[in-house]
């Protein structure tokens, strides 16, 4: 028997937890993440302005590794910004189908299946290939296969806002160590 069939409470529990937690990151770190590419921005539209103020007292190569530096960062920021909307989009869409669902589970002629092909019939492919594998998995006991997604997506968002903040860090670093004595 299938660890979704055997212990069905447990795995609702888990669902709700892993979505309130991917809701509750994805949230906080979108706020984050757009400081940083904020902050970042200025700093790299500063030292590029001044550049030629700059350049006299900083190595080349190490100006050279921290614009790259900061280019990366601004790309892992956006990434990360993209990844957190996706994210929110998706739980607001979770949310908005749990609530259809119980409004219309009282009704005892309302069918499943109909339901999944309505919805998945208005996605875009890859999306209904995902609504159907979803729907298969439910009829198996499997509830916790259509979050897996969100969840992971929500995870890739804050290693993404952590990778953006250590390569701002280091961009100051390195900036810092190539200044001429």
């Amino acid at each position: 028997m299938p660890w979704g069939k055997r212990y069905p409470q447990e795995q609702l529990a888990a669902r709700n937890a892993l979505l309130g937690t991917a809701h509750a990151a994805s949230s906080s770190l979108a706020a984050f993440t757009g400081w940083l590419l904020a902050v970042s921005g200025a700093s790299f539209a500063f030292l590029v302005a001044h550049l030629d103020v700059v350049v006299p007292h900083v190595y080349v190569g190490n100006l050279a590794w921290a614009f790259a530096l900061f280019a990366l960062s601004l790309l892992t920021g956006l990434l990360s910004r993209w990844l957190g909307a996706a994210t929110l989009g998706v739980l607001a869409a979770l949310s908005t189908i749990e609530q259809q669902a119980e409004v219309a589970r009282p009704q005892a002629n309302f069918s499943l299946l109909a339901f999944t092909k309505f919805f998945a019939d208005a996605s875009l492919p890859i999306h209904r290939c995902g609504a159907w594998r979803g729907y298969k998995n439910a009829q198996l006991g499997d509830f916790i296969y259509g979050i897996k997604p969100v969840v992971r997506r929500s995870q890739w968002q804050s290693l993404l806002a952590l990778l953006q903040l250590a390569m701002l860090f280091l961009s100051v670093l390195v900036l810092s160590l190539g200044v001429r004595a």
